[in-house]
């Protein structure tokens, strides 16, 4: 009957934790994800989140009911059965069992599933990543500087001369990460490691001096600094005493917008040149 009644109580917190884990994920303002990769990611954390809930509470449930079904008072001697886990061996299998077989399951998915739909999207080859926009990504202390070779674009700024990435939604486009210059003097190895990233993008890629790495993404909302605070680039490896305000803010626009901002741009350009 006491293990009836733990199973009913265990049923009825997993199904309050799933309601209020369904909550979290429909409307958690962290929740903002505005990429292929960041939906990617969100959908593993959302599905290791629904399967470890019941599992939760099921170890909390466990504590709770051990400490008060086996309370005992100062000076008292209660008569428990001794060795219970030894000789209840059904229990520890079951328990030993469970935990392979979600372990594996993670292993399986979301880890080796999400990790081939990842490297299946940085392949360059990939037919949507064939007509990428090209960005150039610069990491230097404390800056970065965001160039369109496509366009001719060296380094590109916004009305307050905050360099400013911007970029069309639905299209992929190809970052190149460097934390060296190469539209100008600079040596490639006397800066450090950066992090590229961005938060609405669910996207972080270490840049390193001497290496260039290549990060392919396809925004898939409409979005800015201004209307988000987690659509900016920021740098996120410790990089000396101006690392926390190593960013820059990130537009997300329609592909005409974007048409016109380059117009901008090219005009501006040519005006300082």
């Amino acid at each position: 009957m006491e293990s009836i009644l733990f199973g009913i109580v265990w049923i009825i917190l997993s199904a309050i934790g799933e309601w209020a884990g369904r909550i979290l994920i429909n409307h958690n303002p962290l929740y903002y994800t505005a990429s292929n990769i960041g939906v990617m990611v969100e959908q593993a954390f959302d599905f290791i989140l629904v399967v470890l809930i019941p599992i939760f509470a099921f170890v909390v449930l466990t504590f709770i009911w051990t400490m008060v079904r086996f309370h005992v008072k100062k000076g008292e001697k209660p008569e428990l059965p001794q060795h219970w886990a030894r000789s209840n061996r059904w229990f520890v299998g079951i328990w030993v069992l469970g935990s392979i077989v979600v372990n594996v399951l993670f292993v399986l998915h979301p880890t080796t599933s999400a990790t081939e739909q990842f490297f299946a999207m940085e392949t360059p080859s990939a037919p949507q990543n064939r007509h990428a926009l090209v960005v150039d990504v610069t990491a230097r202390q404390w800056e970065w500087i965001f160039s369109y070779p496509q366009y001719g674009l060296v380094q590109t700024v916004n009305q307050n001369g905050q360099d400013l990435l911007e970029v069309p939604v639905g299209r992929p486009v190809e970052l190149v990460l460097r934390s060296y210059d190469p539209y100008h003097t600079y040596d490639q190895y006397v800066d450090v490691i950066h992090s590229f990233w961005v938060p609405s993008w669910g996207v972080k890629e270490d840049v390193i001096p001497g290496e260039t790495r290549i990060l392919y993404i396809t925004p898939t909302k409409i979005t800015s600094f201004a209307q988000n605070p987690m659509s900016r680039v920021q740098c996120a490896e410790v990089c000396g005493p101006g690392h926390p305000w190593m960013e820059a803010p990130l537009n997300v626009v329609s592909a005409s917008q974007f048409q016109s901002w380059i117009a901008q741009e090219k005009a501006l350009q040519s005006n300082q040149g």
